[in-house]
């Protein structure tokens, strides 16, 4: 009934107003992108994120046939299109109304890198401005491979991974989990190629964030249709989800990765912390035993390969030993190994060819266990697991710091009207090239008969409003009026010759006041600079300062005229 009325309704009710606070279209609130616009506060849906129901039910409630929503999930969904523009088969009036009241993603992409060997990395930047990455692989054989995020950091603490170095932030929602592998597929479906399998395995634990991953899982089934067996979960070994995992049907046929890397519960705690807190190593080739049977399903345990501390062949001799002790059917398990991503925090190396060869062949031939190496990719890009964000938070770190000296120093300066400088004579680069900057500038001489006033006369507060500062202003005047005329200046009407400065104590004090005029000037240009980009917002006594511009370009023109 309720969509019925504002099918009948859309001429004359704006949108944000067509549903009551209860109405069901607004409880599946992270479909929404809210837009904090003044004028007009409305609800944008996201087309990648939307399901095929609730895309049904705004077409209809804005006054659409029903069979436009298939229409429209097929532009997206099946030939990669987002812009309502260019989906040619629908009417004018459904393109303006998604162009109106949709937009085609919530992530922000923060920065791609393109790898020589054709992998896409991407970190995207949430809502609350949080960094995430995804990486898209393609393969010799057609296939391609979207490898995803679960969650904002990792609170596991893997030493080795650059995301288990900068901690835990957050849980991302299924929306957002699903939208990186939405973007992924209608990308390459505009290119007619397909998104053939997605990995869990970007940052993050995704059995740490189980409920949300669960359902992003069936929207990449059911919306995107690709096979349950095409997606792995990788774990670092939370036991008691792989146990809800075992027996619960919430991740029907996906395949499941264990991040084990060491055979011993010593060296894996060093290494991965989480270990000890999920019961060791036991505990976790137990809940491995229980699924491998109860599913019938065949698991992955992932090797990294590090140089001289996992990649011997006495730690592969550990490693068939402890898959033997648990007696888990050998051809239910599968090793994956891959020398080392190597990360700033961390100072292992990966291992050598030679290493990764033998410790496979160990354990084919010694436990009869299928060992594959793969091959690291986008190592030029930084693929590996949190590296992209890492960098890129640096990169914000340094450009924060920056500025934050640069907003210090500029506030400094407007709030300390004589800088403390050193007393000695400076004749540096920096002070030649402001004077060459300067020379260039049509100055006027500074009044022989006014008295030299310095900024430092007005630091007291009395001097702070502007009323006061226009009866100071009316006092200089007077005094200017009343003084008697310079020595030098009766000096040079009588000689007709040029004053210059020579007693050594006034040469040094002119040298002194000429830098200070210099850094103030300085400090001006790079003031308005930040004023033009519109950076910085002046107040009236900044404003009030800067005046003086003009004023301290003459008395540095008069010192560098007497100096001579």
């Amino acid at each position: 009934m309720i969509l019925m009325t504002v099918g009948f309704a859309r001429k004359a009710i704006p949108f944000a107003k067509a549903f009551s606070s209860t109405s069901i279209l607004q409880q599946k609130r992270p479909t929404f992108l809210y837009s904090t616009s003044t004028e007009q506060q409305q609800q944008v849906l996201n087309l990648l994120t939307i399901d095929k129901e609730e895309l049904e039910q705004h077409i209809v409630a804005w006054g659409h046939p029903k069979y436009r929503a298939k229409q429209v999930w097929t532009w997206i969904h099946n030939q990669g299109v987002t812009s309502p523009k260019d989906m040619q088969n629908l009417p004018k009036e459904l393109q303006n109304d998604l162009d109106r009241y949709t937009k085609a993603g919530s992530l922000e992409l923060a920065t791609e890198l393109v790898s020589k060997d054709g992998t896409r990395k991407r970190a995207y930047r949430l809502f609350d401005g949080q960094l995430i990455e995804s990486v898209l692989m393609p393969y010799e054989d057609g296939r391609y491979t979207a490898c995803i995020s679960s969650q904002a950091g990792c609170a596991m603490g893997c030493v080795f991974c650059a995301t288990g170095q900068m901690g835990f932030a957050r849980q991302l929602q299924p929306e957002e989990i699903y939208e990186q592998v939405a973007r992924f597929a209608a990308e390459l479906a505009l290119e007619k190629k397909r998104l053939s399998n997605v990995v869990f395995m970007g940052m993050g634990e995704p059995l740490a964030n189980y409920k949300n991953v669960a359902k992003a899982v069936h929207r990449i089934t059911n919306d995107l249709g690709i096979g349950a067996r095409k997606i792995t979960i990788s774990t670092v070994g939370v036991v008691p989800s792989i146990q809800k995992l075992t027996h619960n049907d919430d991740f029907p046929q996906i395949r499941l990765a264990v991040s084990l890397h060491c055979a011993s519960d010593r060296e894996r705690t060093e290494l991965l912390p989480a270990n000890g807190r999920y019961g060791g190593l036991d505990e976790l080739m137990m809940a491995l035993k229980d699924y491998v049977e109860t599913t019938r399903r065949r698991i992955t345990l992932e090797w990294a390969l590090i140089a001289g501390q996992n990649d011997d062949l006495e730690t592969a001799q550990k490693l068939g030993s402890l898959i033997k002790r648990f007696n888990i059917r050998r051809d239910m398990v599968h090793v994956n190994v891959i020398p080392l991503n190597p990360t700033g925090g961390y100072g292992g190396s990966p291992s050598s060819r030679r290493s990764v060869d033998a410790f496979c062949e160990c354990l084919e031939k010694d436990f009869g266990i299928t060992c594959t190496p793969r091959v690291r990719r986008g190592i030029d890009i930084d693929a590996g697991c949190g590296q992209l964000k890492s960098k890129l938070q640096r990169e914000e770190e340094n450009k924060k710091r920056e500025e934050s000296d640069n907003r210090l120093e500029l506030v400094d300066f407007m709030h300390t009207s004589s800088p403390t400088l050193p007393v000695y004579e400076d004749d540096s680069n920096e002070e030649e090239e402001v004077e060459d900057n300067l020379s260039s500038l049509s100055l006027p001489l500074i009044d022989e008969q006014a008295i030299d006033m310095d900024s430092d006369d007005f630091d007291d507060p009395e001097f702070i409003s502007p009323e006061s500062l226009l009866e100071a202003e009316r006092l200089l005047q007077l005094v200017q009026q009343a003084a008697p005329p310079h020595p030098s200046i009766k000096k040079k009407e009588e000689t007709g010759r040029t004053t210059s400065i020579v007693d050594p104590e006034s040469v040094q004090n002119a040298k002194r006041r000429r830098k200070k005029l210099l850094r103030n000037l300085k400090q001006i240009k790079n003031l308005r600079d930040k004023q033009r980009d519109q950076e910085w917002e002046l107040n009236e006594e900044q404003l009030m300062k800067m005046s003086k511009e003009e004023e301290w370009k003459a008395e540095l023109e008069s010192i560098k005229h007497n100096l001579k």
